[in-house]
């Protein structure tokens, strides 16, 4: 008798504490901090350019075929085309909120710096190309 005491009681502890962990909150401090449908494809669409820029890296090392790297490429390329016309698509709405995110993103372009020898983008505070290493110009 203890013993199922002890487990009911026990129980009712755990259910208490982990209660708050699958509750969804509807206050307004909620839905300022869920992600949007702009923000999930804006990470879908960073992590495909990542994903291009190490598929070029490994076949720039000789680690794929050439017949692989253009077939991985085009699925690629495709991936991110889709998700580019899901991104335009969803900033081409007259929504004050989309403008904010474009201008936002207009200036982040203008904190770059494009390397001389291979043309990528790098950030302003760096002093060589990320992806060649040669020395960049201020």
């Amino acid at each position: 008798m203890l013993y199922l005491f002890c487990g009911i009681l026990s129980g009712a502890v755990l259910a208490a504490i982990c209660a708050p962990l699958f509750r969804k909150e509807e206050t307004l401090e909620s839905a300022i901090i869920e992600e949007t449908e702009w923000d999930l494809l804006q990470r879908k669409k960073e992590v495909i350019l990542g994903n291009i820029q190490d598929l070029d890296f490994e076949y720039k090392c000789g680690k794929l075929s050439a017949e692989d790297y253009q077939k991985v490429r085009a699925e690629m390329n495709a991936e991110a085309a889709v998700v580019f016309q899901q991104i335009e698509t969803l900033e081409s709405s007259k929504d004050l909120d989309a403008l904010i995110r474009r201008e936002i993103s207009a200036r982040k372009d203008r904190s770059t710096t494009t390397c001389p020898s291979c043309a990528s983008k790098n950030p302003n505070t760096n002093k060589f190309c990320a992806d060649c290493g040669a020395k960049l110009k201020r």
